[in-house]
């Protein structure tokens, strides 16, 4: 009988086992891509946001042109707005994480979120909720350069998935990582039947290197022809930077489903942006 009761205790042990593997698979994120350096590009998962808002803080925010030449890391409160919204974007489910194979260290984040045509005719209609100046003449900036372009009536979508930020620590940079991270940004798109995807690119390299995956040019604004009471307001955008343009990819033979909210996988907790969270930018 004991020993009966022992056998009993240990298959039911080798089932709850069985379970915990499996629902460890199914939290386990999807991985987008791997480059021969040692890192794995996967989802961002809710445990690495807060090392993704250390990540910004310390490798974007301080480096990007636009957020550079306002000096916005030197102000608090500008900042802070800034992460607001980047926390906002994350719980989209739809960015990825550089993760180094081995240490499973992040070190990079692409932040992505989908934008839905039902909105768009919304998004523009009334200024923006910014409160820090600085962040502000950001936004306008964005706004600006994007305003001009529906991209749903370009590219003949409902739907396409939208770069806001592109970080990686300082070490990882010039080794080809934007390249492959947008890559892996354009399989997460297909994955999911987000038939484009597109952003405000502010570096003369970043615009270089969408081109070559194929992205298009929609509109440019030169920094040097931003003026706001008559002054330049991106100066220190660095050599060969003469403006940030929006563009744009449409991924071949990627066709959305006539019925999206039935075909939309859970897996990718989408939802349609909200005017009152949007901010409209994006760099790279």
């Amino acid at each position: 009988m004991k020993l009966m009761f022992e056998m009993a205790k240990s298959e039911a042990e080798i089932e709850i086992e069985k379970m915990k593997i499996l629902e460890e698979r199914i939290k386990a994120p999807s991985i987008w891509g791997r480059v021969p350096c040692g890192l794995r590009f996967e989802d961002l998962q809710d445990k690495r946001y807060e090392d993704a808002v250390k990540l910004i803080k310390r490798h974007y925010i301080s480096e990007e042109i636009t957020f550079r030449s306002v000096k916005l890391a030197q102000n608090q409160e500008g900042t802070d707005e800034y992460i607001h919204n980047v926390r906002i974007w994350m719980k989209d489910k739809m960015s990825i994480a550089a993760v180094k194979e081995g240490t499973d260290q992040l070190v990079g984040v692409l932040i992505m979120r989908i934008q839905e045509k039902s909105a768009f005719s919304r998004t523009f209609s009334r200024v923006k909720i910014t409160y820090n100046p600085l962040y502000t003449s950001v936004v306008t900036f964005y706004n600006e350069i994007e305003k001009p372009v529906n991209i749903f009536d370009e590219l003949g979508v409902r739907r396409y998935l939208k770069i806001y930020i592109l970080a990686l620590k300082a070490r990882y940079r010039h080794r080809g990582l934007a390249n492959e991270m947008l890559k892996a940004a354009i399989a997460l798109a297909s994955s999911a039947n987000v038939p484009a995807i597109a952003g405000i690119f502010t570096t003369s390299r970043g615009q270089v290197i969408a081109e070559k995956l194929g992205f298009v040019k929609y509109n440019e604004i030169y920094y040097i022809r931003y003026l706001i009471d008559d002054k330049i307001v991106f100066t220190d955008t660095g050599l060969g930077n003469y403006g940030a343009a929006f563009m744009a990819y449409r991924i071949p033979d990627v066709e959305e489903p006539q019925d999206e909210q039935a075909q939309r996988s859970s897996r990718f907790n989408v939802s349609a942006i909200d005017n009152e969270e949007e901010d409209n930018e994006k760099t790279v």
